[in-house]
This record gives C-alpha cells, sequence and structure tokens, in this order.
C-alpha cells in the first residue's frame, strides 16, 4: 500500500547538501546519491512496517551504498509517512530529530 507522503524542508535541506558534498568530491556521484536515497523513500512509502521505531517514534530506513539514512515518522491510521531528515551516520540522531 501506498502511503500519503511529505518530506519536511528540512530533510530536502539535508539531501542538497550531501548532494553538494559528493559533487564536490566526484561529480556525478551526488547523483547516485540522490538516486539512491529516493529508491530508499520509495520502498519506505511502500513498505513503511519494515522499519522498527528507533528514536521516539522515528524508524530509520538506510540507504545503500552511501552512510546515510532516512529518519521517518509513520501513521498507521492515516496512511501517512513524514520524512524528517535524511542524516550521515556520523551525525548525533535525536540531537538532530528534536
Amino acid at each position: 500500500m501506498r502511503h500519503e507522503l511529505h518530506i519536511s524542508s528540512r530533510a530536502e535541506a539535508d539531501l542538497a547538501a550531501a548532494y553538494d558534498w559528493y559533487q564536490q568530491h566526484n561529480p556525478g556521484l551526488g547523483t547516485d546519491f540522490v538516486r539512491c536515497t529516493d529508491a530508499t523513500i520509495a520502498l519506505v512509502r511502500h513498505s513503511p512496517q519494515l522499519f522498527r521505531q528507533r528514536h521516539g517514534p522515528h524508524r530509520l530506513a538506510m540507504t545503500p551504498r552511501f552512510p546515510y539514512a532516512v529518519y521517518f515518522i509513520w501513521d498507521e491510521t492515516a496512511h501517512f509517512i513524514s520524512i524528517r531528515r535524511i542524516l550521515h551516520f556520523s551525525q548525533n540522531a535525536p540531537a538532530q530529530l528534536a
């Protein structure tokens, strides 16, 4: 089942910053990062139940190939998913999600 999806402005900014960083270090790699992140978001949208809660109501889905995770909240009864952040594994997720 596909759920309604909202991507926060903070998550969009996270994605843009990571894209820029990868593009500066290796042209084309930023595009690959966005593709992997889009695939992760598509999986979250289709099957959010695959990911357990980690930080309060937040769940995380790891991106393939890149050390990033998509943090989201799933409202099962409303069939609504809110992508809150897209963070590198080295970032302190609980502090960033507040």
